[in-house]
């Protein structure tokens, strides 16, 4: 049977044909004006998902990129306060060694006089600060105190106070609190006691509690009435020396990785020397220069004065400052293996952003060549069907009858 073909099956015919190439060429249009491969989500919504999941690994990136130079810019103003501190206790053991062969007091007391110089210039140097924040001092936020003490208080402070004689000394304070009492102390009581107990979290009670049920003090059967007799400071001092020596600025540079950008006060200050028995002990370097200072100008502070020291004790001080020149050195190093650590955490993030930036690409942008291609494709078949159209169309009954 034959199916009779209107004028009018023709003409719509056209037209659904027509409106198909201008459909696929609205498309094409869109991808070579917007540049995405596709305009809606029910285009493709397995690629359109895959696109988001790269811009949300993208975002993250950007997030941990802009961590990582805020943390390589503090370690390098931390590097270079403790090269300073080390150029000080360097020129310190410098004058100290010539100290060793100059004859005259008035001689020694000039250089006593160098040397006090140095050693303000050393506390200077350890209140060095990185926009708002002190590098060397944790936590220390000028204004951020809410225990009444000065807000504008630097992290390292000298406070005269008695020493056993009753005689005035400076005391090194850092964040308000005197460390120059735990100078001589031994130095495996010292990491037992505020490096392997974890206070972090805890109130100060719990954190008392802490202390006492360490091996260290447990092992002493000591209580709290008996702990200052043994250590010579309080309970409630060993506290606050735990959580000041664990303060220190870290930043998250990574999905799971926190690194410290900075040095802790204590851990600059303070070093492991040996006594005069030989038994390593943690000394504090300030103290160790002003011992420096008293031994080339003499102690004027007790009666009698005592006069400078003799060469003896100059060479016992002279390994007493290199001990504290290789531990800034230590610290040096420390500080350059993190920034190490961040460069190759930089160049994988950055091989990381091409990556996933190419898997954004993929899912999403259009092949602009492939698209102008096609388009052209689609404007000639277009074209074409129009002028095919237009011959079909032509012909009516009226044309017939004429």
């Amino acid at each position: 049977m034959v199916t009779r073909v209107t004028n009018t099956m023709l003409q719509n015919t056209l037209l659904s044909n027509l409106s198909m190439n201008l459909g696929r060429m609205d498309k094409l249009q869109n991808q070579l004006s917007s540049g995405r491969k596709y305009g809606h989500i029910s285009d493709d919504p397995s690629a359109l998902i895959y696109g988001q999941a790269a811009r949300n690994k993208l975002a993250r990136l950007g997030h941990y990129q802009g961590t990582v130079e805020t943390a390589q810019s503090w370690l390098t103003q931390a590097e270079a306060g403790v090269m300073e501190l080390n150029k000080v206790v360097g020129a310190i053991y410098e004058e100290l060694v010539s100290a060793g062969s100059v004859k005259t007091e008035t001689d020694k007391q000039n250089l006593a006089k160098v040397v006090r110089q140095l050693q303000d210039h050393y506390l200077d140097t350890l209140n060095t600060s990185y926009g708002d924040r002190f590098v060397f001092g944790g936590y220390n936020t000028p204004g951020d105190y809410a225990d009444g003490r000065d807000p504008t208080i630097k992290p390292f402070t000298i406070v005269d106070l008695p020493d056993a004689e009753g005689i005035m000394r400076p005391n090194l304070h850092f964040n308000g609190f005197n460390i120059s009492k735990f100078d001589g102390m031994p130095s495996k009581t010292f990491e037992d006691m505020f490096r392997k107990v974890d206070i972090k979290g805890l109130n100060d009670e719990g954190a008392k509690q802490a202390i006492l049920d360490s091996p260290l003090v447990s092992g002493l059967g000591i209580t709290e009435a008996t702990f200052e007799a043994e250590f010579g400071f309080t309970l409630d001092e060993a506290v606050q020396m735990n959580r000041l020596i664990n303060d220190v600025i870290t930043f998250d540079v990574g999905a799971g990785i926190s690194m410290p950008v900075t040095q802790n006060g204590i851990d600059i200050v303070f070093f492991v020397s040996a006594n005069d028995l030989g038994q390593p002990v943690i000394r504090n370097t300030f103290d160790v220069l002003q011992s420096v200072y008293i031994a080339i100008n003499g102690d004027d502070a007790v009666d009698p004065p005592v006069p400078p020291a003799t060469t003896d004790v100059l060479t016992r001080l002279i390994g007493q400052v290199q001990g504290a020149q290789n531990h800034l050195l230590t610290r040096t190093a420390e500080i350059g293996g993190r920034q190490r650590r961040l460069e190759l955490l930089e160049a994988r993030y950055a091989q990381d952003n091409l990556n996933y930036e190419k898997m954004r690409s993929d899912a999403e942008d259009a092949e602009m060549a492939e698209v102008i291609m096609f388009l052209k494709m689609s404007e000639t078949v277009y074209q074409a069907a129009l002028s095919a159209g237009a011959r079909v169309i032509q012909p009516t009954l009226m044309d017939f009858l004429r």
